[in-house]
């Protein structure tokens, strides 16, 4: 397992799929930005977080997320005949979204207090956020593999 690339794919397919979702939240005036929603999820536990916390925790589950899938692509990509590519990415981003929605759909059935939110559309959403994720992944992860073959 090459954690280095592992890593950075993450970092990038994260950060490229937050981007995305902060510009659809901004054009359609709808909180589609994950971060914030694990944020809110998790201030408004219980056990009251204070908002700093739950901000740091959302933000660092996402990222922690990202670097899992990204691990588990790598794996893929390392132990099969598959290739990271654009193609590859978007199925494979596909694939995390429907864990993602599932994960999500977990998360707000069994949260005490979830924030209003249209689930149908959120994770709509999500669908395509994930395959940015994907492809941005993909292709970093490509490109690192290329370098470190020279």
């Amino acid at each position: 397992m090459e954690k280095g690339k592992i890593f950075t794919s993450a970092l990038v397919g994260t950060s490229a799929m937050t981007l995305f979702s902060y510009l659809i939240s901004k054009s359609e005036k709808i909180n589609f930005r994950e971060p914030e929603i694990l944020s809110q999820l998790i201030e408004r536990l219980p056990k009251g977080h204070s908002k700093t916390t739950a901000n740091i925790t959302g933000w660092g589950t996402h990222y922690a997320i990202g670097i899992l899938f990204v691990a588990f692509y790598s794996e893929l990509w390392e132990q099969t005949k598959v290739k990271p590519s654009i193609r590859t990415g978007a199925i494979l981003g596909a694939v995390s979204g429907l864990a993602g929605v599932a994960g999500w759909q977990t998360m707000f059935d069994c949260h005490p207090h979830p924030p209003a939110k249209n689930l149908k559309q959120y994770f709509n959403h999500l669908m395509i956020a994930h395959i940015v994720f994907g492809i941005f992944s993909a292709v970093t992860y490509k490109a690192l593999t290329y370098k470190s073959s020279e």
